[in-house]
């Protein structure tokens, strides 16, 4: 699911933008590419709704829970 909505977020935010062969092909930075897709994919997979649901539990649990890495609740 994760790299679904990363691939996911890389077709509606950067539709112009060709990461695979920037990081092959020249010197260009595409971690601005890389974590705008992180950030619609956790705004995807996990819903503010769910988050309030599990306020109780540690993002390590919530990221267990949901099979995401801790990383993407993490910049949310």
């Amino acid at each position: 699911m994760y790299v679904c909505g990363h691939e996911l977020g890389h077709a509606i935010l950067h539709t112009k933008i060709n990461c695979t062969f920037l990081k092959q092909h020249t010197l260009f930075s595409t971690n601005k590419f890389e974590n705008e897709a992180n950030l619609f994919c956790s705004y995807l997979l996990v819903s503010d709704e769910t988050l309030k649901q599990y306020s109780d539990y540690s993002i390590e649990q919530i990221a267990a829970i949901f099979c995401i890495p801790t990383e993407l609740l993490i910049i949310r």
